[in-house]
């Protein structure tokens, strides 16, 4: 399946390719980046090659996936962002709800890149994927994340635990 391309004033939403993964790995290998995601440790450079072919796999195998965040104005990818079936154990709640995750480098956070990106992606599975229930988590400190996750339509349904860690769980409907 060929990976839709979306464009946003300031970004261009596409398919990972070989060259940008230096920069997905830097990502992965910075601890501020990382402290609200997963489990809240870097990647080695290993795991970070392994989630980076996930991305273009889950495409092939699901219909739907991750995109590269390219900022237009340097061509640098700044960000990964995009729908995941992860089939991780988590609740009743949640189970059948696709994922929707999101990681900027540094330097593109607090630039209002990931609302821009995420509501284009929205956009793109509304029409795509059709209605769907989909679920964001974050740590309950990343207050960056939370006002993302409100900006686009997100709602807190619950508080609880993902990877052991507290996490707050919100839920949309495409």
């Amino acid at each position: 399946m060929l990976i839709p391309v979306i464009e946003t004033a300031r970004l261009i939403l596409r398919g990972p390719k070989p060259d940008d993964f230096a920069a997905y790995a830097a990502m992965w290998t910075d601890p501020e980046t990382t402290r609200h995601l997963g489990d809240g440790t870097t990647k080695s450079i290993e795991e970070s090659w392994t989630s980076f072919l996930r991305h273009a796999g889950h495409w092939q195998i699901v219909g739907f996936g991750s995109w590269i965040a390219e900022e237009k104005a340097s061509h640098r990818p700044i960000g990964v962002l995009g729908f995941n079936e992860r089939k991780r154990a988590r609740a009743p709640d949640v189970d059948g709800a696709v994922e929707l995750g999101w990681m900027f480098d540094r330097a593109a956070s607090g630039k209002g890149y990931a609302t821009e990106a995420l509501t284009a992606v929205l956009a793109w599975g509304g029409q795509a994927l059709g209605p769907m229930r989909v679920v964001a988590i974050t740590a309950p400190e990343n207050a960056a994340s939370i006002r993302v996750a409100e900006k686009c339509g997100f709602t807190l349904f619950r508080r609880g635990e993902s990877l052991g860690l507290p996490r707050l769980f919100f839920m949309r409907t495409l």
